[in-house]
């Protein structure tokens, strides 16, 4: 009886081991809708060029702004791995701006995306890379 009690006991403690170090995943469908993208690899972007980004889960789409071009492109999904997800190379506009320097990294960013991970609250994610490191923070569009 002892055996099983101890038994029960570390699995208990390896479950709750295992919910603690999955780092806040969560699944890739939570990015449905509008987020605007404050943070570029962990640089906060400035409010008047705030780069956006809409998801479309059910259809595979991703459309944006990313400073000041638009952007269109497609997002695949594992169904093996709920978090994961990645951005294809899509198509932009091609518009000269004053801060060209932000739509690069938000551009370069996207291609970079593994995986979604939850924020400090259900209206925050972060994109994230396949070693986990923060591409771009997402604030959900009130």
């Amino acid at each position: 009886m002892k055996k099983v009690c101890v038994c029960a006991s570390l699995f208990f403690v390896w479950l709750g081991m295992a919910f603690a170090c999955s780092e806040g995943k969560t699944d890739a469908k939570n990015l449905e809708g509008d987020w605007n993208i404050v943070e570029v690899q962990g640089e906060k972007v400035q409010v008047e060029s705030m780069p956006r980004m809409s998801f479309d889960m059910k259809e595979k789409k991703l459309h944006g702004n990313a400073g000041c071009n638009l952007f269109n492109t497609t997002i695949s999904l594992n169904p093996a791995d709920v978090s994961a997800i990645t951005i294809a190379p899509g198509a932009t506009t091609m518009m000269a701006c004053p801060n060209m320097d932000l739509e690069t990294k938000v551009l370069r960013s996207m291609e970079q995306v593994r995986s979604v991970r939850a924020g400090e609250n259900e209206n925050e994610m972060s994109l994230v890379d396949e070693v986990g490191n923060v591409l771009l923070l997402l604030s959900r569009e009130r």
